[in-house]
């Protein structure tokens, strides 16, 4: 059996900028990917280490594949209640360092089979932002979704 195909093998062929990636959102394209942060907090890595899980070395990544996905499902063309813009995209990065709450998902990827990190940060709507960690080579917390929610207030 050959080897399996790794997408970032081929880094310079496939990786663009995060913000030509946000561009591609919505469009048929090849594959391509774009490195968000190459730094995990050390937050970040104390809550996935108390989950048993080391993040040394991770980098944040985000993929036209997954992107595309999730524009079906909460761009402004899907059903959603709430639906994404590009510029929701965008605030991404600001939403993984400036996040309200984080937490490790006991619960895999339905996909995958890998565990996932879920942001939370109130900005306007409560955006919820979700990555699965990929052990191995790649070590990498690769976007899975986006979505926003209006906020909840609490009873009076």
């Amino acid at each position: 059996m050959g080897k399996r195909n790794n997408a970032f093998n081929k880094e310079s062929e496939k990786r663009i900028s995060f913000e030509e990636l946000v561009q591609l959102i919505g469009q048929k394209c090849d594959y391509k990917f774009a490195i968000i942060d190459y730094d995990v907090d050390d937050e970040l890595k104390s809550i996935a280490k108390s989950a048993g899980l080391d993040l040394t070395g991770y980098k944040h990544v985000i993929e036209t594949s997954g992107t595309n996905h999730s524009q079906n499902r909460h761009g402004e063309r899907s059903n959603d209640r709430m639906p994404l813009s590009l510029e929701d995209y965008l605030l991404i990065p600001y939403i993984i360092k400036n996040r309200d709450k984080v937490e490790i998902s006991n619960n895999t990827s339905r996909s995958h089979h890998h565990k996932t990190i879920i942001y939370r940060k109130a900005i306007g709507e409560q955006y919820v932002y979700v990555e699965e960690i990929r052990i191995g080579r790649n070590k990498s917390l690769a976007f899975q979704t986006i979505y926003k929610r209006p906020i909840k207030k609490p009873p009076v």
